[in-house]
């Protein structure tokens, strides 16, 4: 992962299907063996990068992990960067080959690939390898009092006006009706989507939107991702959204408090 700093908003779910051996002898007996398997590692975690950065890490009911990265000042998390990638847990291993890294220092994303143990909910431990370099990230489960993560989202909770700052520090006033559809502009720059809770009943924040002519980067093209809310020790609400396109190219980030 790049060393930067900027600010935006992360995290994902495996599925993994138990399964049973059974055998049967004729004449003298039979016998079965069922084989324990651990639940996957779905769920929140927090904790520390090599680098000296820290990281929120999703693991979603699908296998997709989102992970915010970047540093905590006055107790506010300030993010420099994300991962998204399509991964998969088997009995305590989580394994993605096709992580991508977006930094606020590159506009190009990083590719890389993602090795890690883990505890359902508890700890998340792994090594992120892109091409020569290799960062390795300690995590434990993230306190309910911060995120909640089995609690439906809400969209109550993150309707109205937001003024966010994109990955790359551009302002971006965003408004979100009840609805869940929004509106946002920056430096000239209007799109629009939608934000709906996730179908899985977790406290995840579906995200699509379209940005529209110049002078928009991404002009006219879409992007889909996630978004998560949650609690400031300040008192505070912190908003995050972490976005790519369909090709896995570009991407997108905001990150806003109220």
């Amino acid at each position: 992962m790049q060393r930067d700093n900027a600010v935006v908003a992360v995290f994902a779910v495996l599925t993994l299907a138990l399964q049973g051996c059974g055998g049967g002898g004729g004449g003298s007996g039979s016998s079965t063996t069922a084989a324990a398997q651990m639940p996957p590692a779905e769920g929140a975690y927090y904790g520390t990068l090599s680098d000296g950065r820290q990281h929120y890490t999703l693991v979603l009911e699908n296998g997709q992990l989102y992970a915010l990265y970047g540093s905590t000042s006055n107790g506010i998390f300030g993010v420099s960067g994300f991962l998204q990638g399509n991964g998969s847990s088997s009995n305590g291993s989580y394994s993605a080959s096709d992580v991508k890294d977006a930094s606020a220092s590159n506009p190009v994303l990083q590719s890389g690939s993602l090795s890690a143990t883990y505890t359902a909910g508890s700890s998340f431990n792994g090594t992120l390898s892109e091409g020569s370099t290799s960062v390795t990230l300690t995590g434990t489960g993230l306190g309910a009092a911060i995120y909640n993560y089995s609690s439906p989202a809400s969209l109550a909770a993150v309707s109205g006006t937001w003024n966010m700052t994109s990955l790359r520090g551009y302002p971006v006033t965003m408004n979100i009706a009840a609805s869940g559809t929004f509106t946002a502009t920056s430096s000239g720059c209007a799109f629009s989507g939608t934000v709906k809770p996730r179908s899985s009943g977790k406290n995840v924040l579906d995200v699509a939107l379209t940005y529209g002519a110049s002078p928009c980067i991404l002009a006219g093209q879409s992007l889909s991702g996630i978004a998560i809310s949650y609690a400031l020790p300040n008192g505070q609400q912190q908003l995050a959204m972490t976005l790519l396109d369909q090709a896995r190219v570009n991407s997108s980030a905001f990150v806003g408090i109220r």
